[in-house]
């Protein structure tokens, strides 16, 4: 990662948005937009962040609805700072083994999942994508593992040949999907979110 994009990064409407407010990331205001247009928190009791540090999502979440209960588990492999009343699973969303961990944390099926899951770029597009998308599927595959029937998802995915695919797999499963990229995604990220509302949970 060069200078030159730490600099322009910087100098991003977003980035300095979330440094004057104290905010852990710039993420925050993509999951503010993306409730604004697809009201899915309105109602959660429950809620499964996937890959969630720094905890930009949670932080904007517990802020939204701090007069309302909301519980927040929240998963990822290197270690989030504390943020109250949040518990915080430290592990690997690709190993099997996460979803026993979860059976054992989780008191009820979430009404929501969240994921801007990304994988550590190299540079080489096609090795990035792939990886993201391997990370897409452990997601769905935790999703249709634990979801609440009518629950919510969203899902960072980045924009490609598997797309239409991955939709497609995703009308199978919800009521509705759509595609969304917030005003708070960098125009030049490939970055999209899958949005599935109202799980159709198997028998």
């Amino acid at each position: 990662m060069g200078t030159d994009w730490i600099k322009k990064h910087k100098k991003e409407k977003y980035y300095k948005e979330a440094q004057k407010e104290g905010l852990r990331s710039r993420a925050a205001y993509k999951i503010k937009q993306i409730d604004e247009k697809f009201n899915l928190f309105s109602t959660a009791k429950l809620i499964l962040d996937l890959c969630c540090a720094p905890g930009g999502w949670i932080q904007e979440i517990k802020h939204e609805f701090k007069d309302r209960e909301v519980s927040i588990v929240g998963i990822d492999l290197v270690n989030m700072k504390p943020i109250k009343d949040v518990i915080f699973i430290q592990g690997d969303i690709t190993d099997e083994s996460i979803l026993n961990k979860l059976d054992e944390t989780l008191l009820d099926k979430p009404d929501i999942v969240i994921s801007d899951c990304a994988p550590k770029v190299t540079g080489n597009k096609e090795i990035d994508y792939a990886r993201q998308i391997f990370l897409v599927e452990r997601v769905l595959n935790i999703t249709f593992h634990v979801l609440k029937k009518e629950g919510h998802l969203v899902c960072k995915l980045f924009d490609g040949k598997d797309t239409p695919k991955i939709r497609d797999q995703l009308k199978e499963k919800f009521g509705r999907v759509n595609l969304y990229k917030p005003p708070a995604s960098r125009k030049k990220s490939a970055e999209i979110y899958l949005i599935g509302k109202y799980y159709k949970k198997p028998i």
